[in-house]
């Protein structure tokens, strides 16, 4: 099979497959209940896939909108205290999610939240890496995220910021 790229587009796409590849990899090595688990990883038809344990629950995003202004503060310290450890793991191996929001934590059916999707999370901690158009969620974005193509403004503190607004949707 051959990818239906134009071929001007091509490098960026290879690219685009190398990213998500080893983001894969990265992804695979962090062992962490708040952590969406990549169980395997692998290239076939002219592009990479991704195989992630399946959970059973519902988003954030879902919970709150069922429960429009019932949030508890304990529940809401529960689920995040709980997430910024795996976001802590996160980032120890050098790899930011950059889209965090109420729509990619997932709360299993026994209440442990999950960090999901980490899509737009191409833009890892090491220099070495070719950056990638940042892509982010207005509302849950941290301020160095728009109009901005410079890695050394990203961090770990982009994602806590993030945090910070997810919090407040609640």
């Amino acid at each position: 099979l051959t990818p239906r790229v134009k071929p001007d587009k091509l490098p960026l796409y290879r690219l685009g497959l190398k990213s998500f590849f080893e983001e894969g990899r990265s992804l695979a090595q962090i062992s962490h209940p708040s952590v969406v688990s990549v169980l395997n990883f692998f290239r076939e038809n002219e592009t990479v896939y991704m195989v992630m344990r399946y959970e059973r629950g519902r988003t954030l995003q879902e919970h709150i909108q069922k429960h429009k202004g019932e949030i508890r503060e304990s529940f809401i310290r529960t689920v995040f205290a709980r997430l910024l450890n795996g976001l802590r793991e996160v980032h120890t191996h050098k790899l930011l999610h950059l889209d965090i929001k109420p729509s990619n934590v997932y709360l299993r059916n026994d209440g442990q939240p999950v960090l999901i999707d980490f899509g737009a999370a191409r833009q890892t901690l090491s220099i070495d890496t070719p950056l990638l158009k940042p892509m982010y969620t207005p509302g849950f974005a941290a301020p160095e995220q728009y109009n901005n193509t410079r890695r050394e403004l990203l961090g770990p503190w982009t994602d806590i910021y993030s945090i910070g607004a997810s919090m407040y949707a609640c």
